[in-house]
């Protein structure tokens, strides 16, 4: 085979490959890249037409972040990674602390675990406390750094007699159930810039002081007047005469005495009238003069 003859099969080679490699780029590989081409920039456009909503998202997504963040920051309330008997009963103690005296048996109960947070329960029982430092605990319980819940509260009014001043005590005798929260994978929670010393707050009026006092006291304290044991001996004008204790002691009006005051002085009746306030029950008590009936008997 002459020279001529192979370059020409070789050219026919070379020209057969480039048309087929050309057919099969024209036929099968430039469709499919245009048809991917074609549906990017589909795309493209409807993510164009969609832009609006996209900012209007993009604005709404950023103000919930900024509220969000707003509210992380100025939050009041720590929340640690885990709780402790010692550590919660410390935290009460401070606020016992502000409050005022109370006393209280404080037990732990168990945990509540959820996924990422918790709470222990605490039973607070056997407490007594005036109504005000009563309201202030409470106060400082839900108003505290803590992130405390008090799931039950359970009140009940006592009344007492005080052996010293014979005055009528009141007390609230209180019974309460206390969670205490904790976050485990969040230790963020734990501190809080915007946590602020808390300032207390005058307690409002006690609901639960009666108008009438059910326990009261039937001896006096001994500086006191007790007019049962009163013996009135003499009336003039403005003043009594009255054997106290083998005392014998001057009355005016407006004299004090145990639960009241002198309020009239009566020369003509030969009696002295006192008004009391038992336990809210106000009543008035005439004392006259105790004559003995001998002096008057006729003589034989």
């Amino acid at each position: 085979m002459s020279f001529k003859i192979r370059n020409t099969i070789a050219l026919g080679i070379v020209w057969l490959i480039i048309t087929l490699g050309g057919l099969g780029y024209w036929g099968f590989w430039q469709p499919r890249t245009l048809k991917k081409i074609t549906t990017q920039v589909r795309g493209i456009e409807k993510q164009l037409e969609d832009l609006p909503g996209l900012t209007d998202a993009v604005q709404r997504l950023s103000a919930q972040f900024q509220d969000v963040k707003r509210r992380y920051d100025s939050r009041s309330k720590e929340i640690p990674q885990s709780d402790m008997s010692s550590q919660t009963y410390g935290y009460m103690s401070r606020g016992i602390e502000e409050a005022g005296f109370l006393k209280f048996d404080m037990k732990f109960v168990g945990t509540d675990r959820k996924a990422s947070w918790g709470y222990n329960v605490y039973k607070l029982d056997k407490g007594q406390a005036q109504f005000g430092n009563l309201f202030k605990f409470v106060y400082f319980l839900e108003n505290g750094r803590r992130l405390y819940k008090i799931a039950s509260l359970k009140l009940e009014q006592q009344e007492s007699i005080d052996p010293d001043t014979k005055e009528t005590n009141r007390l609230i005798a209180f019974e309460m159930e206390l969670h205490a929260y904790f976050v485990k994978d969040v230790p963020e929670l734990a501190t809080s810039l915007a946590a602020k010393a808390l300032t207390m707050i005058p307690s409002p009026s006690d609901p639960f002081k009666p108008m009438i006092t059910q326990t009261i006291s039937t001896e006096a304290p001994a500086n006191e007047i007790n007019i049962d044991k009163l013996e009135i001996k003499a009336v003039v004008p403005g003043k009594a005469f009255a054997l106290y204790e083998n005392e014998l002691i001057v009355l005016h009006i407006g004299d004090k005495v145990w639960r009241g005051y002198v309020s009239k002085v009566a020369p003509a009746q030969s009696a002295v009238e006192f008004t009391l306030d038992e336990g809210g029950v106000v009543r008035t008590v005439e004392k006259k003069i105790q004559f003995d009936r001998r002096l008057f008997k006729r003589q034989p």
